[in-house]
């Protein structure tokens, strides 16, 4: 069990940072990559970016995994939390600060 915890306590690694550095870019620049790219890469390009993704032939959808698939359900709902909204306070009209 030791070892479990600490598995999932390891610091970040070098790759990690690197990987998530590459996604971000992705994100940034996928429009200008798909662009500037034959039709091989293009289909590639679409083929990492909609990974996670499903279809029925006209419709493309996100497929959620756990816990983000809850994190969507509500949010379809808006059914956040089992309690009213805890800033129901009033809102300054004049752009001031409240207090």
């Amino acid at each position: 069990m030791q070892v479990q915890i600490a598995r999932r306590s390891a610091p970040v690694t070098q790759a990690h940072t690197l990987t998530a550095q590459r996604i971000f870019e992705l994100a940034t620049n996928a429009y200008s990559l798909y662009l500037t790219r034959n039709s091989a890469e293009q289909g590639q390009l679409l083929k990492s970016v909609l990974l996670n993704c499903s279809t029925d032939g006209v419709s493309l959808w996100p497929v959620y995994r756990k816990p983000f698939d809850l994190i969507f359900e509500r949010a379809k709902t808006e059914d956040w939390s089992g309690s009213a909204d805890l800033n129901c306070g009033p809102v300054p009209l004049s752009g001031g600060s409240r207090y």
